[in-house]
């Protein structure tokens, strides 16, 4: 019987007492009729007080039962776990049962203590530990933290040489000699092992031993195979004493035996949160890495959470040579851990898609580097290891948010969820009264919506035909609205907005009677004011437009009379000057959707550039003589660029490019939408009560991004990651950096639906949207984006799209991409960056490359690997 067996019946007389050790420690069940007085939650700590110190060091699980509660629970088995072994781990790994993976980064809460983080290589040679105190330093200087970077290569230990503090050492000192302590139960302080690598206080290393006579003798002595059968782990006590120590680190970084050796078995599948598995692509290293990294990702960690925890790995190729071959070694290594990974897919539905890009980094030879006998804190040899820093940093705990914020907000969550709702339907799309509502006239709306900036360039789905809306509902004021040119889905498009076969038609007539496109736009004008507005006795510009016929066809009809007619055009322009003359108001007159009105064919397209140069023409004729009319024409942006016409230099300084330049601005809309919960309000509220009492437009810098920090959180994982607002504002630019308000809103309504069905299986409390939603959503995003660019605006480029998911990579270079295209391949893709398609991702001056948006990179399936 074991000591603590026999403590806790000396505690609890007659009780059935069952302790048994697994890879966590130990867990023990009591069943006694003692519990029926003692209520659930007071149990454990009744009985602990009556246990010696130290006696329950180890137990992770307290069972304590009455004999009736006891018939509900299975039988608690008094076999012990397996040891962490090579063997078990191996037999795991050529399992094909389904494994549930799920990882320390995936969690929404913190860990419960600093995460454990293993460097580990078959084989040696691909710096490892150099990596490990590349890593290190970075940690500490870049992001703050403190990091206990411990030997385990205790064969062949040197990790303190590579920071430089070898002298500092003594005999019975380091890793080796605190095992041994453990081993033999002696009282250990962990302190006493460790030390200090610089003068900061955040970085230090508790080295393997100092190589001298007595090392390999105490080395023999170690047996790791009986931690697991002892009640004392020795690696668990000193990894936990660590963490309890003074020291307080962060994050622990262990430097891992290579091969298989004894001691790298429960380092990798039991105490780690994280393996980086360093590898290089030769033949020799591809099976033995595969069957780790599935070993890895069938393993459980000793970590105790709400849900069983997986090793985390991760990959780095290292040291990638120089020339030719590097990017072929690079795209081999990438390949490979897609193909380990593949098995393990299906059981993330609802966690970020396991892709070789997203978790392999590629280290590049440094002559520097490997020869030197130290990792300095040189900022430039360090950043090569900036992205393994980073992939640490997600899973540090954060600093907890103040708690009567956090209690604010979880006690106001569940409304919010149920109040908040973010409209994806286009601007044209849009009840008026919920447009009006939601629209946010921010600086960029004033400057544009200004009458004497007749021309407003943008891409669909940058708020174009929104501020087009808000101008067509009279929201400016002193200026009454004329509806001359719509959006085909605009619920109030008038009958004189046409589409390709009307254009087809006023095409022939104006060919046949020799006019120009800047006379039809101007007759078009006289028609939309005079079916619009009150002109008092001015009557009718024409006979053919008076007592008009409802539909489209009449209103051609009529405008291709007027053209008939040697003197209509002339009719059309006095009467056009008399309006201006002697009006009672002034005038707006608004032209949007000419970019998809026209068609897409090639012959409909070059009708569309005259016509638009027409009509830019004609504005240009009749600014300087017009009082109280205003035109205000919407343009995409490649075609204005395209455009062709005498006095197109009139425009310089008078036009403006609709282009969120500005992240808070950006964000404003879909603050705007978020404050109409009043669930959500009342969270503002308690943040900082003039959230709600001002208008969402005229938020400062420090207003948005407290509301946003409460609606969705400051980081994407923990204090130290990337902020929530940088990460969204990145990942929904096209190729030219626009931001679309729409992809916005999009983001944010799949990211409600995945948290409102998350909620029900955890509650999170530090904001209404936990950041981890917007990564799960991103991916539905994409889609329609991509459909809106290629079905609604750039028809055109479909080839090209198709180029790019055949290819099913990024960067591509240009001459692959040539290839894919045929003929005029110069035209597509020059139009393909002009969309934001694609954008220039690298140039030696005789060749490009060109990367794929990651907002159109998930439509197309195309992963970041590079050219092969």
């Amino acid at each position: 019987m074991s000591e603590l067996e026999t403590a806790i019946r000396a505690a609890v007389p007659d009780a059935a007492v069952a302790v048994v050790p697994d890879a966590g420690g130990f867990i023990v069940r009591v069943i006694s009729e003692h519990f029926v007085a003692v209520p659930e939650n007071d149990r454990r700590s009744s009985l602990l007080q009556e246990l010696a110190p130290g006696t329950a060091i180890g137990v992770h699980t307290w069972e304590l039962l009455t004999p009736s509660e006891a018939e509900w629970f299975g039988d608690l088995t008094t076999e012990p776990a397996p040891p962490p072994g090579w063997s078990a781990a191996f037999n795991r790994a050529e399992s094909t049962d389904p494994a549930e993976v799920t990882f320390a980064s995936d969690l929404d809460e913190n860990l419960d203590s600093a995460p454990v983080v293993t460097f580990y290589s078959l084989k040696g040679g691909v710096g490892r530990s150099t990596a490990l105190a590349a890593v290190a330093r970075r940690l500490s200087s870049e992001h703050g933290l403190r990091v206990l970077c411990v030997d385990m290569d205790l064969e062949a230990p040197g990790l303190d040489s590579l920071f430089g503090i070898t002298h500092k050492g003594e005999s019975d000192r380091g890793v080796v000699a605190a095992l041994l302590q453990y081993e033999f139960d002696d009282e250990v302080s962990v302190l006493d092992h460790v030390v200090p690598v610089d003068d900061t206080g955040r970085l230090y290393c508790m080295p393997a031993g100092r190589l001298d006579s007595t090392y390999a003798a105490r080395l023999r002595s170690l047996e790791p195979e009986i931690w697991y059968r002892e009640r004392i782990n020795a690696l668990h006590r000193l990894i936990d004493d660590a963490r309890r120590s003074n020291l307080q680190p962060d994050v622990i970084l262990i430097d891992s035996r290579t091969g298989v050796s004894p001691v790298a078995a429960p380092l990798l599948f039991d105490v780690s949160d994280m393996a980086v598995i360093c590898f290089h692509p030769h033949d020799q290293a591809r099976v033995g890495t595969e069957l780790l990294s599935r070993a890895l990702l069938r393993s459980t960690t000793r970590r105790h959470a709400h849900v069983n925890l997986t090793p985390e790995p991760r990959f780095v190729v290292s040291p990638m040579p120089p020339g030719v071959s590097a990017a072929r070694l690079a795209d081999r290594a990438r390949s490979w851990v897609d193909e380990w990974l593949a098995p393990f897919r299906a059981t993330r539905a609802d966690a970020p898609r396991l892709a070789a890009e997203e978790i392999t980094h590629i280290v590049p030879y440094n002559a520097e580097v490997a020869f030197a006998d130290t990792v300095t804190t040189d900022k430039e040899r360090l950043y090569p290891y900036a992205r393994i820093a980073d992939w640490i940093v997600q899973i540090v705990p954060e600093p907890a948010p103040e708690p009567a914020l956090q209690h604010r907000t979880s006690a106001s969550k569940k409304g919010a969820l149920g109040e908040l709702s973010f409209s994806t339907d286009t601007a044209e799309r849009l009840d008026n009264e919920e447009f009006l509502q939601d629209y946010v006239v921010t600086r960029q709306v004033s400057e544009t919506a200004d009458p004497d900036t007749p021309l407003i360039l943008g891409r669909k789905g940058t708020g174009k035909t929104a501020l087009f809306r808000w101008l067509a509902a009279g929201e400016l004021k002193g200026w009454a609205p004329v509806c001359v040119t719509t959006p085909d889905r605009f619920d109030q498009r008038p009958d004189w907005s046409f589409g390709p076969d009307n254009y087809a038609a006023i095409d022939a007539q104006i060919s046949k009677v020799g006019l120009d496109w800047g006379t039809f736009w101007q007759t078009l004008m006289a028609l939309a004011i005079y079916r619009t507005q009150t002109m008092g006795g001015l009557g009718a510009p024409h006979p053919a437009m008076e007592s008009l016929e409802s539909g489209d066809f009449a209103a051609t009809r009529a405008v291709s009379e007027v053209l008939k007619d040697p003197m209509g055009p002339l009719q059309c322009a006095d009467w056009l000057r008399r309006v201006d003359a002697h009006g009672e108001q002034r005038l707006l007159l608004l032209f949007d959707g000419l970019d998809t009105a026209f068609g897409h064919t090639p012959d409909q397209r070059r009708r569309r550039s005259h016509a638009i140069a027409g009509l830019l023409a004609r504005q240009a004729d009749l600014a300087p003589k017009l009082k109280r009319l205003r035109l205000k024409i919407f343009v995409r942006q490649d075609i204005w660029s395209n455009l062709q016409f005498e006095n197109k230099s009139h425009f310089y300084g008078i036009t403006r490019r609709l282009q969120w330049e500005d992240q808070r601005e950006y964000f404003k809309v879909v603050l705007k939408r978020a404050v109409r919960s009043e669930a959500f309000r009342e969270i503002l509220r308690a943040v900082d009560p003039s959230l709600t009492a001002s208008d969402v437009a005229s938020w400062s810098s420090d207003q948005v991004d407290q509301a946003w920090s409460s609606l969705v959180g400051e980081r994407m994982r923990g204090e130290r990651t990337a902020f929530t607002s940088n990460w969204v504002w990145n990942r929904l630019a096209d190729g030219n950096g626009d931001h679309s308000p729409r992809a916005l809103l999009q983001l944010f309504a799949a990211a409600l639906d995945w948290e409102r069905d998350e909620e029900k299986r955890s509650t999170y409390d530090r904001s209404v949207l936990r950041p981890r939603s917007l990564a799960l959503s991103l991916e539905q995003v994409s889609d329609p984006a991509l459909s809106a660019l290629l079905d609604e605006e750039f028809q055109e480029l479909r080839q090209v799209a198709t180029a790019l998911r055949e290819y099913g990579r990024t960067p591509i270079g240009e001459d692959t991409l040539r290839a894919a295209l045929g003929n005029t391949p110069e035209d597509l893709i020059t139009l393909a960056k002009e969309a934001g398609l694609i954008t220039v991702s690298e140039s030696d001056g005789t060749s490009r490359a060109f990367r794929v948006p990651d907002l159109y990179r998930w439509a197309l399936s195309v992963t970041r690997r590079g050219p092969m």
